[in-house]
């Protein structure tokens, strides 16, 4: 038995990549949602001004001094990656280092409009944890975002195209 769809081969095949760059997009940031990083969420509490966590404490104080005490917010992003790193000394050991990033919105004190920031924790296999936090330009969170978004849309209309009659002129 075989399937015949009205829809066009290419509009089927462009919608199911669409989805999947639409998972790859938004899922990493659902499960952050439901399951955030306690490390990271104790940053962003001493950035606020709670308990600094040892690790943390140069990155959280530079921060606090370049823009004051964290006032509010709202996680528009996460990202996971590991790597393997090799030691140049010539010991045969690995390496293993997770990164986890979570880019939020963020407004502080010395800043009278928000802006998007990343705090991103570097673990390694022997637990030695290490923070960086920077100051994201908008436009990449937003074209990070769009980019799959539009593609989706354009799938999707193509997707509602049926396909044309042939028509014979013989």
């Amino acid at each position: 038995m075989t399937f015949k769809s009205s829809r066009p081969t290419y509009a089927i095949i462009l919608f199911a990549l669409s989805v999947i760059f639409m998972g790859t997009t938004f899922l990493p940031l659902l499960y952050s949602l439901l399951f955030p990083n306690e490390d990271i969420e104790r940053v962003v509490a001493a950035l606020k001004g709670g308990t600094t966590p040892l690790d943390a404490e140069n990155v959280v104080q530079e921060a606090k001094g370049a823009v004051g005490s964290l006032t509010r917010a709202i996680q528009v992003g996460s990202g996971y990656t590991w790597n393997r790193g090799f030691h140049l000394t010539g010991a045969h050991e690995q390496t293993n280092i997770s990164e986890t990033t979570y880019v939020y919105i963020a407004w502080f004190e010395k800043r009278p409009k928000p802006m998007f920031v990343s705090i991103v924790l570097y673990a390694n296999d022997a637990g030695q944890k290490a923070y960086r936090i920077n100051e994201v330009n908008g436009i990449s969170v937003a074209r990070a975002y769009a980019i799959p978004v539009l593609f989706f849309a354009v799938s999707l209309f193509l997707m509602r195209r049926k396909k044309s009659p042939v028509v014979n002129s013989h």
